[in-house]
């Protein structure tokens, strides 16, 4: 049963909205949960959270949700969902392609030499070459 004297304070939302059905949406944001009366929010104690939001007469109401509870949990969490075949794959790697530290990533990928035989192609080389623009994006939805 919902709390309504169960206070939380949102420090940043990701608005990444997703599962989107009828009165209800999956939100992603970072948020502190249980502030007392009189007491202040505090980042330090904000953690990154999944949860169901429901909305309806100009307000919203939480519903369930997930809090992570270590500063892995959701590069784990991304990185299990891919192994099992979540995610489109030109997306992931179009939004990957954008991170600063990806051509470095992408140079790093153990690749074993032996096996490059003729006819075989190196991975890195493609992955190296993905360009993102406004126009392909666009696209894609």
């Amino acid at each position: 049963m919902y709390d309504n004297n169960l206070r939380c304070h949102v420090f940043k939302d990701y608005n990444i909205p997703f599962d989107e059905k009828g009165t209800s949406v999956g939100v992603v944001r970072i948020a502190q949960w249980g502030i007392k009366d009189g007491e202040e929010p505090d980042v330090n104690k904000a953690k990154l959270e999944i949860r169901k939001m429901y909305t309806g007469k100009g307000e919203e109401r939480p519903g369930r949700g997930y809090t992570f509870s270590t500063p892995e949990g959701p590069s784990e969490l991304t990185e299990g969902l891919l192994k099992i075949g979540y995610g489109d794959t030109k997306k992931c790697l179009k939004t990957l392609a954008t991170r600063d530290n990806f051509k470095e990533s992408v140079e790093n990928i153990d690749v074993d030499e032996d096996d490059n035989d003729e006819g075989m192609f190196d991975m890195r080389e493609l992955l190296m070459n993905i360009e993102v623009s406004a126009d392909e994006d666009d696209e894609d939805e």
